[in-house]
């Protein structure tokens, strides 16, 4: 079992739910990964901000702990409310996002006190997961923080991944996502990017940045528009390089939302068990084709496939 920390926005997410009518329910690209890796049985930790006292901020610490997450490093803000999105699916069942999170209190996340709680968690873990919306809606001062508490817990050997999930609407121009995720990049061990995330960022696919950060000692998972997955690894005796895998079987997607972050989960939680690339990217694909065919991004856990660990 790994002890993984992991950092983001928890929201309240409202899915179609029939001809006029939402599903509530609580999500988040960093949550859903969170929630998937604890049902595949690691120790999860969940670092954010909510509001203190209301009834949905109180209902996104319930629903943490019915996934038994550890909701320690959850910081409380007065008289703030979580963020809010809805989802639009269009024909093909692709989502489109509706966001309420101006004043969201994981703004507020890295308060001195904060930064000593994280520290001192992640030092205790075997990996701290963020991603590129993580940095984007902790601000300026969290994303100088969050900067050093990871190449600090990089310098002690705890393993650091990151999710691009590059969101053009959360940052004031692509030169500020890109400073931001260039910044972190050095402490990472495991990477997700994709093509979409790659261009508008730096003019280059993401094959290109995979190499290059492989190199310099990271296992970097790059997708395409086919959702066919390229591994590239760090050179170790003798060993490394791209481990090209086909693209998944095509499902009828349903709701496409948290399909990438359950991928992640899976894969990072085969990863951290030993099993091969081959094996975690596969497993990643079936897990996110699982989510795929159900509404919201967290699936009923009767829906999730069934593993041997290890």
């Amino acid at each position: 079992m790994a002890r993984i920390t992991v950092l983001g926005e928890c929201m309240v997410e409202l899915s179609p739910e029939g001809e006029g009518l939402h599903r509530m329910g609580y999500a988040g690209d960093t949550f859903n990964t969170a929630v998937y890796l604890a049902r595949l049985g690691d120790a999860v930790a969940y670092c954010t901000a909510l509001g203190q006292g209301d009834p949905f901020s109180e209902g996104a610490l319930a629903a943490m702990r019915r996934e038994g997450l550890d909701t320690a490093l959850v910081r409380e803000v007065e008289n703030r409310l979580p963020g809010l999105y809805a989802i639009v699916l269009d024909e093909a069942g692709e989502r489109h996002f509706h966001y309420w999170r101006e004043r969201a209190p994981i703004r507020d996340l890295f308060s001195q006190h904060t930064a000593d709680q994280l520290i001192a968690a992640a030092k205790a873990s075997d990996l701290v997961y963020l991603s590129g919306v993580t940095l984007a809606v902790i601000g300026d001062i969290g994303r100088a923080r969050l900067k050093d508490i990871l190449a600090y817990v990089h310098s002690l050997g705890v393993a650091v991944a990151l999710d691009f999930n590059y969101r053009p609407a959360l940052w004031a121009s692509p030169q500020a996502a890109r400073e931001a995720l260039d910044g972190v990049v050095p402490s990472c061990r495991y990477i997700s990017l994709s093509s979409e995330d790659s261009r508008p960022l730096y003019g280059r696919e993401a094959e290109d940045l995979a190499a290059e950060w492989a190199a310099a000692g990271a296992e970097v998972v790059a997708r395409d528009e086919s959702h066919a997955v390229n591994v590239h690894t760090a050179p170790f005796q003798g060993l490394g390089g791209r481990i090209a895998t086909p693209a998944p079987q095509r499902v009828k997607a349903l709701d496409t939302t948290g399909a990438g972050d359950s991928f992640n989960a899976a894969y990072l939680a085969s990863r951290l068990a030993g099993l091969p690339v081959e094996t975690a990217v596969a497993r990643g694909h079936q897990l996110a084709a699982a989510v795929v065919t159900c509404k919201g991004a967290i699936i009923p856990k009767g829906s999730m496939p069934v593993w041997t660990r290890g």
